[in-house]
């Protein structure tokens, strides 16, 4: 091995050509063996990104699964989960917390009674019966959920 070489493998392994990049040293203040490895590193950190986001649509194409035919009642079913996360009765998916927002409740339980006017008529009376205990069932645990957001306000 050369000086040169031993040089090149000290400045390498000193790791002080790394510190300078972290501190955000501009390229063109660099010497051309620094500004070198920077843009390796540069290509490097797009290459994991770009790795990173085809592992994530691989990973999303995994869950794309077939699934049933949809109905009134998995609609109404849907909408009936977001009224009782909204409620607090599950935990928000998104930041895994239970809370309340009665408003976006009170919307979902009034989305589901729209379908279930709307469709007057056209529903089986499995799809009837199912709707009518949804609705009464989501509307008493939304007056239980206000009761216990009134007492939460006054505590």
């Amino acid at each position: 091995m050369t000086n040169e070489e031993k040089i090149v493998e000290e400045e390498w392994a000193s790791s002080e050509w790394e510190a300078k990049v972290k501190a955000g040293a501009n390229a063109a203040d660099l010497p051309p063996d620094e500004k070198l490895t920077q843009d390796v590193l540069d290509a490097e950190q797009r290459q994991k990104a770009k790795d990173a986001v085809r592992l994530e649509e691989e990973e999303l194409q995994q869950h794309d699964v077939p699934l049933p035919p949809p109905t009134l009642i998995t609609l109404a079913s849907g909408l009936a989960t977001q009224a009782m996360t909204s409620m607090g009765a599950f935990p928000n998916p998104l930041t895994g917390k239970c809370t309340m927002l009665l408003n976006q409740a009170s919307h979902l339980i009034d989305t589901i009674d729209l379908l279930y006017g709307k469709t007057q008529g056209n529903r089986t009376s499995e799809e009837s019966k199912t709707l009518e205990n949804l609705l009464h069932d989501l509307r008493m645990i939304y007056v239980a959920a206000e009761k216990e957001a009134k007492r939460r306000a006054e505590s």
